[in-house]
């Protein structure tokens, strides 16, 4: 059987870059909240840490308890996300929702979030193959043989939604080989921590920084490479339709697809209301390339993009609302393009 390692891969930008201090702001400041953060580490690892004692004990049915209550907790004290959060719900629903339902959908997605944190870090680590096949339901496993038998590899799609972390064990379990591209957490203790938790199964994870030559290779041994494709790109991404609004999309997943002929499969783990999980591939994406590589990245980026979207609004409150999917939008100039894109897009359906 074709293989794979699989990881969690989070191909958005992140708004790392240093910013320059004005006139007024004394240097000593910037280097003191520097000096803080090896010690809101060591505090971050050391609550890890004792949240894993912890997990060895408690028994599976009190996790999915303990993750919404840290969900709730989060709540109603991080006011920045929760803002974010009900923000994004109140335009993505605009003239479908009332205010209720808002709040209701974004204190859900909040305790999806904190029960995920809870499985992570306290179940994860000490799951059986045999749990795994009980508690992770695999649908659509024939989506990624019909897309293996290219032999170009297959670009998994997902999302921050249900619980995305449980995808690779399973992938691995079901017999593939799959590697992710993933995000360096910036403590490198508690990278470590997260690497060892993934990597148990068998998964690999590749450094965003060498996404590139890494991807490429995993693709041409025909296995799976992992990519997280549902926030905001910064840098080197274009403008897709999500939600009926430009969204910055990475252009990753369309690259190598165009490069290697590996077809796209969008996956992603559904949280059930029984404590299970149901891994749901949709049909691979296949790349077609015109000759026109603008469109081609557009049109297969739209399109995974648009899958994205279907599986939210199946189960919204199991999406990552409290992220600023919206933050950056186009010029005037990107505007006209992303219009003209759309245009040229719905006249070739058309026709």
């Amino acid at each position: 059987m074709n293989s794979k390692t699989s990881s969690e891969a989070e191909p958005a930008a992140d708004a790392s870059g240093a910013a320059g201090s004005s006139a007024g702001t004394p240097a000593k400041t910037v280097k003191l909240v520097r000096r803080t953060k090896p010690l809101e580490w060591w505090a971050t690892r050391q609550l890890i840490r004792t949240l894993n004692g912890a997990g060895r004990v408690t028994p599976k049915p009190a996790l999915a308890p303990m993750g919404r209550a840290l969900g709730r907790f989060a709540f109603r004290t991080m006011k920045r996300y929760r803002t974010v959060a009900l923000n994004n719900l109140r335009q993505a629903y605009a003239g479908e929702w009332d205010e209720a339902t808002v709040t209701r959908v974004a204190l859900q997605s909040f305790e999806n979030l904190g029960t995920t944190l809870i499985e992570f870090f306290l179940r994860q680590p000490k799951i059986s193959v045999e749990e795994l096949d009980r508690e992770v339901r695999f649908e659509g496993q024939e989506h990624f043989e019909a897309a293996f038998a290219r032999g170009n590899g297959v670009i998994l799609v997902t999302a921050h939604y249900g619980n995305w972390e449980l995808q690779g064990p399973r992938l691995v379990r079901a017999g593939f080989k799959v590697s992710a591209i993933s995000r360096t957490a910036d403590d490198p203790g508690l990278e470590r921590m997260i690497e060892s938790i993934r990597t148990r199964c068998g998964l690999k994870q590749i450094p965003r920084r060498q996404a590139a030559r890494q991807g490429l290779a995993v693709l041409r041994r025909n296995e799976i490479l992992a990519i997280l494709l549902d926030q905001n790109t910064l840098e080197g991404g274009i403008f897709v339709p999500f939600y009926g609004r430009p969204a910055s999309t990475a252009t990753g997943p369309a690259l190598f697809a165009l490069r290697t002929g590996a077809a796209l499969v969008p996956t992603f783990c559904i949280r059930e209301a029984d404590g299970t999980h149901t891994m749901r591939a949709w049909p691979p994406i296949y790349p077609e390339s015109t000759g026109d590589r603008e469109r081609d990245v557009y049109r297969l980026t739209a399109a995974v993009t648009s899958v994205i979207e279907q599986q939210i609004r199946e189960r919204p409150e199991l999406w990552c609302w409290l992220h600023h999917r919206w933050k950056l939008q186009p010029t005037e100039t990107e505007m006209a393009r992303w219009r003209e894109l759309q245009s040229l897009e719905q006249k070739g359906l058309a026709s």
